[in-house]
């Protein structure tokens, strides 16, 4: 098994792109620097550079290690102080005669897979996210929230890090889509919906860059990044 993968990336209404990505039959990473902090080009350049270059161990412990790897370069770079970003790592693994995708996820930056329906597989760290999830303000409140879009974790926040995980049994055919938040604000959950289904059978690079021009088309205020993968079989395939 393998993923077919592509990415695409643009800077929507920002001067400057503060997302960073990685697409292989392997690994999908996908990491958006935290606005309003300092070098936050930098801290998601770095936390998807220290994923790829480790390749071991489980998509958590590869979140670890980008969040060890941010924390030291802000500590010897004064100007990169305080710098943060959301990360989610996807992985195709094997166990045995079972192949897995498994995940780990801080910030706010979306998982999808799609087959016949569509299923978020990630949560928003987001302050209004985590008061409706306690049962403190209903959904239209925390949509109203003025801090609502403010992150409770990310990549270079704390010393320690606390990724959420998931893990599904990968099928061929599934397709996952890994993209950050100036995607969904632009385009919003219903049109995206629509947009990937009318999209399903195109190959991941084309989908990957209609979506982000779509984003940008409507108007988006952020930079849109997005990584496409579908899960493809391989006659003589080996790990």
């Amino acid at each position: 098994m393998r993923l077919s993968a592509a990415s695409a990336s643009a800077l929507g209404g920002r001067a400057t792109n503060q997302d960073s990505c990685h697409a292989d039959k392997r690994m999908l990473v996908i990491a958006d620097g935290v606005g309003g902090a300092p070098a936050g080009e930098i801290a998601s350049a770095l936390a998807v550079r220290t994923v790829v270059a480790a390749r071991r161990g489980s998509p958590a412990e590869a979140v670890a290690r980008a969040n060890a790897a941010v924390r030291a370069h802000a500590r010897t770079e004064p100007h990169t102080a305080g710098m943060a970003t959301t990360l989610d790592v996807a992985a195709l693994v094997r166990r045995g005669a079972r192949w897995w995708m498994v995940g780990a996820h801080v910030g706010d930056s979306v998982v999808l897979a799609q087959a016949d329906t569509l299923l978020q597989l990630t949560a928003a760290h987001t302050l209004g996210a985590e008061l409706v999830a306690a049962g403190h303000l209903t959904e239209e409140e925390g949509a109203r929230h003025p801090q609502r879009a403010a992150l409770v974790r990310a990549v270079g926040m704390e010393d320690q890090v606390r990724p959420d995980v998931w893990e599904r049994p990968a099928i061929v055919g599934e397709r996952y889509l890994l993209c950050t938040d100036g995607l969904t604000d632009a385009l919003g959950a219903e049109r995206l919906a629509a947009l990937l289904a009318s999209l399903r059978s195109a190959e991941p690079a084309r989908c990957v860059d209609a979506l982000v021009q779509a984003a940008c088309e409507a108007g988006a205020k952020d930079n849109v990044t997005a990584v496409v993968a579908d899960v493809a079989g391989g006659v003589g395939w080996r790990n």
